[in-house]
Formats: structure tokens, C-alpha cells, sequence
């Protein structure tokens, strides 16, 4: 075993204490100057690894064994972390998961955006989810193989092709979590193989979704074009029969190489169009929302509830406020500030979820939101008469913002933004483009993901006095 970095080489084996997380989830450790990453390691660890690659400044390690436990070790609860790529902390305690999140987002604001440490909620744990376990209302599942080899699960932790068949995910509801054990042996016996770009084949994508309030599954699947779908009718029939909760079975092709879980066509839609999903409020009047097989919503039901509610706090619209809600999707945060606000406008470019939004409106006898399918920075497409907007919420993609969209904001001169995001780097990049006219005020992070290194965030920007 080495620890002296000027002779070390790919392959050497190493002991380091893991320091703190990098914002992937992968530990730090320092070993001489060179930063160490390690996956599935918990700060207080010492560890046995081995380098898998080496450059100047940095190593990656892969971890052998634990010569020293943190505090913060618990048992992983699924058999395959580790291998899965879908849990990164299953291995450390939800406090400690909710510690180092929070820190990791108030870094990374602090340093990119150059958020001051004052800020209220800087430094604050991240709000933890109801629910640890059996919280996701989706997942997806990809398929590799053939015949016999065939298999259903997630993608193996580094690799973009194989497939790790998980049988049941701890992270699904009960309900669920025999659905891709049935579908992979329908599959297997179809003796009908995965499509690979290129090389033909036919099963894609299977996406499961529930919803939390009345236990109803939508069951979407997704294979390459052919001139028959024989095999779906058996399938259809087969689930229909072995789960008592589906209501609604999608079928849709999708030629486009992105490995994603969207459908291009619809083929079929049997039972109900869609399963409904609501989310309470603190004022105990419930929003609910139509979803369909390719409409997006927060994965988690139980902590979107908390998101949003936060999101209602930070804007806290009174009856007079105008709420533009840009990147509204199905009208998620929008239709859930509504009932406190004058006017509720969305923006969003995808004419399906404006559709969505309008009839989610039309489904909560919502009368005061308004949904265009339109870009808020293209001016000739957004109706000249619209009022002006007291409030700007906005959950944008993991890119962030674009220019010209921040650009838009600002010569609209919103008294608050509110900045939802997925990615608090791109957010930290907005905050400073905003600095000029707007100070973030207050911040919070949700963990809408337990187990995972993903996070969500939330920013109050207020209008500077003098502008």
C-alpha cells in the first residue's frame, strides 16, 4: 500500500480518510495535495481503495474495504447498492444525508454566486422528505437483452448499456414493486429483444407511476416502431390481471436515439386517460393534477407538497399580486398559488402541458390562471394585453436560465423571484446575473430524493429598493 502521491500509479492501493461530498455524492479525501474521489463513501470513513485513474491534480478510487467506521454508517436496505445507479447514500444516516446537502448547495451559492453566509437559510440542513423510503411516484426502468438474458432495472452505477435487474425498488410503493419482475418474464418468453440504436430489437423504456393519494398505477411502455405490436395486447392483459391498482396502460414508440422515457407516438391508451394526483396544502385545500403517460410531475408526492409550499411562502401573493409562472409545465406551482394570488399566468413552450395546465385548472374550478404556450422572452408571441407581474416564479431546467429569458425579467421588474431548481450551480450563475436589481434574500433546500445526491432549491430574490 502507497500513500505518497509522487510514486503512486493506476491500480495502487490506498488508505484516506473521506473528508466531505462532492456535490455528485462521490467522498473527498486529501492524500498529499491530490483530491481523492471515492463512491459510496461516508465522511468519517477511513478507507481502502484502489485508483482506477490518476491525473495531476486528482485520483478516482474505487472502495475496498472500510478500515475505520464514520458515526454516520448505517445498512444499506436494498441488496443492490452498490451496483444499482440509482442510490448513492442508502449507507448513510438521513440526518447526516440532510446535513451535507445543505452544506453542499450553501457552498456552492456561496462561491459561484457570491451569496453571503447571512443569508437567511444559508447553511440550514435541507428540509427533509416525509418519506425515506416507497416515496417515488415514478420510475423507469430500462431493458437489456434477449431471450433468456433479458432484463428490467436501472442502469448499472458508470455504465450507459447494462442493465442491473433490481426485481423490486425499495424507493416504489408497495403496490409496485412486482411490476417489472411480471414484465420482464412476459418479455423473456416474447422472445422479442431490446432495441439497440442500429441494430433493431424493440423493448425500450417501462414507466411505472402512482399516484400517493388514491393508490391508482399508470403503466407506460415504450418500444421501437414496428408494423405490429403483437406483443403488447398479452402484456396489457397479463398486468391487468396480476395488479388490481392499474387503471391505465400506454403504449407509445419513440425512434430518437436520447436513451429517455418519452414517448414520440402514442399507439394505444386503455382504461382511464389518466390517474389524478393531489397535493394537500396548509390551508387544507388540496390542488389536484391530471397525470398522463408523458405529462411531468414531481416524483415525489409528499415532498412536492413541501416544495410548493415553501414556494408559496417565499412568494406569499396577496389578492392584488399578478404570478408569472415561467417554465410552468402542467402548471404545478402556479395552480397551487392561485387561490392566493389576483392572476396566475404560465408560460411554457410545450403546447401539451399548456394543455395539461389548462385542464388541471378546469379539473380544481381554478378560474384565475391563465397558460401560454409561449416563450416569456419572445415578445411576438406573448398577448400584449397581459397585466405585469408583481411575482415571478420559475423552475427552469438544469441549464438554468437563458440570457434572454433573465434579460425579459428584468425589464419586467417583478417585486420578488422565486427560483426553484434542480441545479444549484446554474442557480448560483442566475442569482449573480440578477445582483444587480434583485439581492437573494432568503434560501432553502428539499430533499426530494432521499438516498440520492440530488437535491432541489429555492431562492427568494427581492427588488432592490432603489429600482
Amino acid at each position: 500500500m502507497s500513500n505518497k502521491t509522487n510514486t503512486l500509479v493506476k491500480g495502487d492501493t490506498i488508505e484516506v480518510e473521506i473528508e466531505s461530498l462532492a456535490f455528485g455524492g462521490q467522498g473527498i479525501a486529501r492524500l498529499d495535495g491530490l483530491t481523492v474521489f471515492v463512491n459510496h463513501a461516508v465522511p468519517g470513513q477511513v478507507l481502502s481503495c484502489e485508483i482506477t485513474k490518476l491525473k495531476k491534480r486528482f485520483a478516482i478510487a474505487k472502495r475496498l474495504d472500510v478500515v475505520t467506521p464514520s458515526k454516520d454508517d448505517v445498512t444499506p436496505f436494498c441488496e443492490h447498492f452498490g451496483t444499482c445507479g440509482g442510490c448513492m447514500h442508502q449507507d448513510m444516516a438521513y440526518p447526516a444525508q440532510l446535513m451535507w446537502k445543505g452544506r453542499q448547495v450553501s457552498e456552492t451559492l456561496e462561491r459561484i454566486g457570491k451569496i453571503s453566509k447571512e443569508t437567511k437559510g444559508m447553511g440550514e440542513n435541507s428540509l427533509p422528505s416525509p418519506l425515506e423510503k416507497g416515496y417515488r411516484n415514478r420510475m423507469d426502468f430500462s431493458f437489456e437483452g434477449y431471450g433468456d438474458a433479458l432484463k428490467i432495472g436501472f442502469k448499472r452505477r458508470g455504465s450507459e448499456t447494462e442493465v442491473v435487474s433490481v426485481g423490486s425498488c425499495p424507493l416504489l410503493p408497495e403496490s409496485c414493486k412486482k411490476i417489472s419482475e411480471l414484465v420482464q418474464a412476459y418479455c423473456i418468453k416474447s422472445r422479442i429483444g431490446t432495441h439497440r440504436h442500429g441494430k433493431g430489437g424493440y423493448w425500450r423504456k417501462l414507466v411505472v407511476r402512482a399516484s400517493h393519494d388514491t393508490g391508482k398505477i399508470l403503466i407506460h411502455v415504450i418500444t421501437a416502431p414496428s408494423k405490429t405490436h403483437h406483443a403488447i395486447a398479452g402484456l396489457q392483459e397479463l398486468l391487468s390481471a396480476e395488479v388490481p391498482e392499474l387503471i391505465s396502460f400506454a403504449h407509445s414508440t419513440r425512434i430518437g436515439r436520447p436513451d429517455i422515457a418519452s414517448g414520440e407516438r402514442l399507439i394505444s391508451l386503455t382504461g382511464e386517460q389518466f390517474i389524478t394526483e393531489s397535493l394537500k396544502k396548509r390551508d387544507d385545500n388540496p390542488v389536484s393534477y391530471k397525470i398522463t403517460p408523458n405529462a411531468f410531475f414531481q416524483t415525489n408526492t409528499v415532498g412536492a407538497e413541501l416544495l410548493y409550499q415553501k414556494c408559496l411562502d417565499m412568494a406569499d401573493p396577496t389578492a392584488d399580486d399578478v404570478v408569472y409562472d415561467l417554465f410552468c409545465g402542467s402548471g404545478g406551482i402556479g395552480l397551487f398559488m392561485a387561490r392566493s394570488a389576483k392572476k396566475v399566468i404560465g408560460f411554457e413552450l410545450s403546447k401539451e402541458s399548456v394543455m395539461s395546465a389548462r385542464e388541471n385548472a378546469e379539473l380544481n374550478n381554478i378560474e384565475n390562471c391563465q397558460f401560454i404556450a409561449a416563450n416569456l422572452a419572445d415578445k411576438d408571441g406573448v398577448p400584449m394585453e397581459l397585466p405585469s407581474a408583481d411575482i415571478i416564479v420559475l423552475d427552469p431546467p438544469r441549464s438554468g436560465v437563458p440570457a434572454p429569458t433573465l434579460e425579459r425579467i428584468l425589464s419586467l421588474a417583478p417585486k420578488k423571484i422565486v427560483y426553484v431548481s434542480c441545479n444549484p450551480s446554474t442557480l448560483a450563475r442566475d442569482a449573480e446575473r440578477l445582483e444587480g436589481k434583485y439581492k437573494l434574500t432568503e434560501f432553502t433546500s428539499v430533499d426530494m430524493f432521499p438516498q440520492t445526491a440530488h437535491v432541489e432549491c429555492i431562492a427568494l430574490l427581492t427588488r432592490h429598493a432603489k429600482n
